[in-house]
């Protein structure tokens, strides 16, 4: 159809509208938010060499550099402003829509066919975590590369340009340097030609498949050397999360989950109700005999010549492969789907469309398959834009998750985040305490759900950042000296004791040896916490607290400076910094003096836009202002 292709960007960008103002979520804080990598184009050649650089924590690990190079040039265009982030997001899931329908009209040789299922997938809810989440992009970015070499290796081959084949082996690389997926990229290629490739001798096919397949094939081994040598691959291998029969196990009983996810894509959770499997339960038998029965369906599409649906499942099911093999910290989730969902919409515009040539869906002439094909297009998108609105913030989002999956740890912890957030930017106190109770009360079932695993532990540290909250020390102390008793290099609790020995300095009424005592035992807290995890922003925050109280200003500086560097979103420092910059001012005179109020007048209008509930920095632009005032 003339003008197909923008009707499918308009679809994408029409469902997504409602996208655009929807905040970060979930691991944005420690990979976009906090990466101090991103603030440079000039680290991009380390992105290249360097997992670390992934994330502030070097711990998080992964190597996805051009992911990374993204996501840097966001932040050069428009630092943190959300919207830009979802924009790219959004823009990548049509490129991939695209893609899509390319690859469907030469795959059924139908241009209504290509035009169907690009407009499927556009709309296809599975496409809301990867637009949404923007820590997801990764997913996005990988399968447009991958879809896109798939598509030049079936055009090379129809059309017989050997050169179609060096591109695809560029879309490969440019694929797997944003995420390990197109490691597959070959077993699909390969399908293909056996799929659709013609009667000969068996050794001259064989020749002929070694001398075409060889460059993916050694682009996956130089792939996997690189992540091996690089650390990525080789820490996973050494520390499985979980043992490799409980994962085969459990991935055995997931594909019921994503067969379920790929038909039916209602009640959309980004932490699905899901468990291991640590032995062979009829759950995971019947997930067995399930998917024995779709490869036996799709090897008789095969006998009765349904080729291209025989290669499409294997589209679909091969980039599964490596999450399903490589035990990961999350045991499913939707995004992973994003390709499978792909071929899924391929799958269904060649049998809404029959691949037939001419044909117009959306004639006066409409046939059957173009009414299903209209209502199917219209559901889907009713079901993504309302999805959109369960991503607009960290209480819409764990709410949602919550109504299906109440048995999941991870949910409860955000949503106690949640809460806990919302009580910080409360605009009374008896709101704020509300949010308090509801924020205990979240990690609290946490724990039961956890208790001796990291979400259980990170639960309890946050019962006791609650009490401290709500004053009540002993409380507060009592639950970081657990958490760390079940982890001893877990830095937050570290940090959060330091807090506890900082407020009992604080709450001495008179200056004595005892108050400096237990101010320097704080600064050794955290520093202990910093050697666990030197890009910790609370830590320094908290160092550069105690160093002012020390009357150490200089050090207190540096400090702030570091923790702003890593975030500078956080309001309670930048209240902080102001008043260093108040006392500052009262150690010189002149310019010196004026330069730093005017320097503290910008950190309190920094903190209160942030979050204008917070009062000090009110108290702290009262008292700038008149000493400005009687400064000649």
């Amino acid at each position: 159809m003339r003008y197909g292709w923008l009707a499918i960007v308009a679809a994408g960008a029409i469902v997504y509208a409602n996208s655009l103002d929807n905040s970060f979520h979930y691991d944005d804080e420690h990979s976009i938010q906090h990466n101090i990598h991103l603030r440079s184009l000039a680290n991009v050649p380390r992105f290249f060499i360097d997992p670390a650089m992934f994330s502030v924590d070097a711990d998080k690990a992964m190597y996805r550099p051009l992911l990374l190079v993204t996501y840097a040039l966001n932040f050069a265009a428009g630092s943190y402003e959300v919207a830009g982030f979802r924009a790219v997001n959004i823009l990548l899931h049509v490129l991939c829509a695209l893609t899509v329908g390319a690859l469907a009209r030469r795959l059924s040789d139908c241009p209504h066919t290509g035009l169907l299922a690009g407009l499927l997938f556009a709309v296809h809810p599975l496409g809301t975590e990867p637009v949404n989440y923007i820590s997801s992009r990764s997913e996005s970015l990988a399968a447009l590369f991958f879809l896109l070499g798939v598509w030049l290796y079936v055009r090379a081959s129809q059309e017989g340009n050997a050169d179609g084949r060096g591109l695809t082996l560029l879309a490969m690389a440019l694929g797997l340097l944003s995420k390990a997926t197109p490691i597959t990229m070959p077993a699909v290629l390969l399908a293909y030609d056996l799929v659709h490739g013609t009667a000969s001798p068996w050794r001259t096919r064989v020749q002929s498949l070694v001398r075409r397949h060889w460059p993916f094939w050694g682009l996956t081994l130089f792939h996997v050397g690189v992540i091996w040598f690089n650390g990525f691959l080789s820490d996973s291998v050494r520390n499985p999360v979980r043992s490799m029969s409980t994962q085969w196990l459990t991935q055995l009983k997931a594909i019921t989950f994503y067969v379920h996810r790929l038909a039916l894509p209602v009640n959309l959770n980004v932490e699905p109700q899901f468990t291991a499997a640590t032995r062979n339960g009829t759950v995971v038998l019947t997930s067995l005999a399930f998917a024995l029965t779709l490869l036996f369906l799709a090897l008789h599409s095969y006998r009765r010549g349904r080729r291209r649906i025989l290669f499409l499942a294997v589209l679909g099911a091969a980039p599964m492969l490596p999450v399903m093999i490589m035990p990961l910290n999350i045991l499913v989730n939707e995004r992973r789907l994003y390709l499978p969902a792909a071929a899924v919409c391929m799958a269904l515009a060649l049998v809404l469309g029959g691949g037939r040539r001419g044909r117009d869906l959306f004639s006066a002439r409409l046939h059957r398959g173009s009414v299903v094909a209209l209502v199917w297009l219209l559901t889907f998108a009713g079901m993504t834009m309302q999805r959109n609105r369960d991503w607009r913030d960290e209480h819409s989002l764990w709410h949602a998750a919550l109504r299906t999956a109440p048995l999941m740890p991870r949910v409860h912890l955000y949503l106690g985040n949640a809460h806990k957030n919302a009580a910080m930017s409360a605009p009374c106190v008896e709101q704020a305490n509300a949010y308090w109770q509801q924020a205990l009360a979240s990690y609290r079932r946490t724990i039961e759900l956890d208790p001796m695993g990291e979400l259980g532990l990170r639960g309890l540290n946050n019962v006791g950042a609650v009490h401290f909250m709500l004053d009540d020390i002993d409380a507060a102390e009592s639950a970081y000296q657990r958490a760390v008793g079940l982890d001893p290099h877990y830095a937050d609790a570290r940090v959060n004791l330091g807090s506890v020995l900082h407020e009992r300095a604080r709450r001495r009424t008179v200056r004595d040896a005892v108050q400096r005592e237990l101010l320097l035992e704080s600064v050794r807290a955290y520093e202990r916490a910093l050697r666990l995890s030197p890009n910790h922003p609370l830590a320094y925050a908290n160092l550069g607290l105690a160093y002012f109280d020390l009357g150490e200003f200089e050090r207190a500086g540096q400090a702030y400076e570091r923790a702003y560097h890593i975030n500078p979103a956080d309001f309670r420092l930048l209240n902080n910094m102001g008043n260093l910059h108040v006392s500052l001012s009262m150690v010189h005179t002149g310019e010196r003096s004026r330069a730093h109020l005017l320097q503290a007048r910008h950190h309190y209008t920094r903190a209160l836009q942030l979050n204008p509930a917070f009062n000090p920095p009110r108290a702290g632009l009262q008292e700038v202002q008149a000493r400005l005032d009687r400064t000649p």
